[in-house]
């Protein structure tokens, strides 16, 4: 059973943030994060600077106011004294003025007019902006005949606070857009190298695709992990392709006969398991038990090189008069088997039985050849043949073989060089004639 370690929440790739939106969020954030606190601290100079300029703005406009009133003050024209306010103030920056004798009286006030929430705001601003207002003194022939009071007004200030904060919103906004347009080019080089990457190993893990590889990356440290990782995976193909090699290895030897090369007792004796297993499809088959008759005597007298030669071209001669489905195995020895499947269950006895004769009698003449040693001398050899059948002879793989068996030592005990019939049939009826 397949058990696979489970994968807790933390774990899961859907929980966690993409590399790509990680960069562009940090990305975004150094970006906002300058644009603020440059806008922030060009906005505090640029209102520090225009505090000043309008500080300077109101000395001017009290000097002036000063120099125009000065008649009004000495003659105590309290009319002209406000006509020269209110032409000043048209002009001018300024929330109210005053002009006062040199004892302190009022002798003439202008206030600027409220007519909404702008002039209380730019009143506020003003009062915040300047906290004093501004008092010259009015000079005749070198004496003070009064003084001039200003208030300063906010509304120049607000005004470009307005400004500013307008212009530092467009330009974040701008930035964002260019940060953001740079930023995903960015990361798509980024995440697109890495993206190809992780790719590539998802279909090596998944289908060991071990001859796949990952392109190159355009920034160079991407490009070096590339180029290691396409090393890694070469590495990985070649061993993979040596255990594949090793396991073929494997499993040609451990189903193969080493001398002859056919398929050997083990692999033999598992698909005759596998043939009466109740889930497969019923089979008629037929089972032909060959021994090679006085093989030891040829082993004793020719060495066992020439043995060995003789069982390599009897294999050979076993399979020149089978057919592809049949399945022919030295079981060790000189002992071959060969099992002759017929997929038609039902067919009768008599159709397997004549089957089976016919590919042991092909086999006994075939083998009426001789056989050439590798010394070039000529040797003729004979084979043993035991047949039996199922179901009629065999309820299991064990019994059919030792029907099949018992029928072989038969044939041998007749005169070698036949076959014989797992039935007790007159030994005279199964000699093959020569």
């Amino acid at each position: 059973m397949d058990q696979r370690p489970s994968i807790s929440a933390d774990d899961n790739p859907g929980t966690r943030p993409s590399l790509s939106r990680e960069l562009n969020r940090i990305h975004m954030m150094v970006v906002l994060l300058g644009m603020g606190l440059a806008g922030f601290l060009l906005t505090v100079l640029a209102l520090i600077a225009l505090r000043s300029q309008a500080n300077f703005n109101l000395h001017l406009t009290a000097r002036a106011i000063g120099y125009t009133s000065e008649a009004a003050v000495v003659f105590n024209d309290k009319p002209a004294a406000r006509d020269t306010l209110e032409l000043i103030a048209t002009n001018e920056d300024f929330y109210q003025a005053k002009i006062l004798t040199v004892d302190g009286k009022v002798l003439a006030e202008w206030q600027r007019p409220q007519t909404g929430t702008w002039d209380k705001l730019g009143q506020l601003v003003g009062h915040l902006a300047f906290p004093m207002p501004i008092t010259l003194p009015i000079l005749h022939a070198n004496q003070q005949i009064g003084t001039v009071w200003l208030a300063g007004d906010g509304a120049s200030l607000i005004g470009f606070l307005l400004k500013v904060i307008i212009g530092l919103l467009a330009s974040l906004l701008l930035t964002a857009v260019v940060a953001f347009t740079l930023s995903r080019r960015m990361v798509k080089r980024i995440v697109g190298s890495l993206q190809n990457i992780t790719d590539v190993t998802h279909a090596v893990s998944a289908n060991r695709t071990f001859n796949l590889r990952a392109p190159s990356a355009p920034i160079a440290e991407l490009h070096t992990l590339s180029c290691d990782f396409n090393s890694l995976l070469t590495e990985m193909e070649t061993w993979q392709n040596h255990l594949k090699i090793e396991n073929d290895s494997l499993a040609h030897k451990a189903q193969h006969d080493s001398l002859t090369g056919l398929r050997n007792r083990a692999f033999f004796i598992d698909t005759l398991n596998q043939c009466y297993n109740p889930l497969r499809p019923q089979t008629s088959l037929a089972l032909l038990f060959i021994d090679v008759d006085n093989f030891k005597e040829i082993n004793d007298s020719l060495g066992h090189a020439a043995g060995d030669k003789v069982l390599i071209d009897i294999g050979v001669r076993l399979g020149m008069h089978l057919q592809e489905n049949a399945l022919l195995a030295r079981l060790g020895g000189d002992e071959f088997a060969v099992l002759l499947q017929l997929q038609d269950a039902a067919l009768p006895e008599s159709s397997v039985e004549e089957k089976a004769i016919s590919v042991a009698q092909n086999i006994v003449k075939g083998m009426q050849e001789p056989l050439t040693l590798r010394d070039g001398k000529t040797l003729l050899v004979s084979l043993s043949i035991g047949i039996a059948l199922t179901p009629a002879q065999a309820a299991n793989p064990k019994e059919l073989l030792e029907r099949a068996d018992e029928a072989m030592y038969r044939s041998k005990k007749f005169t070698g060089s036949c076959w014989h019939l797992a039935d007790h049939a007159p030994l005279t009826a199964v000699a093959d004639p020569h």
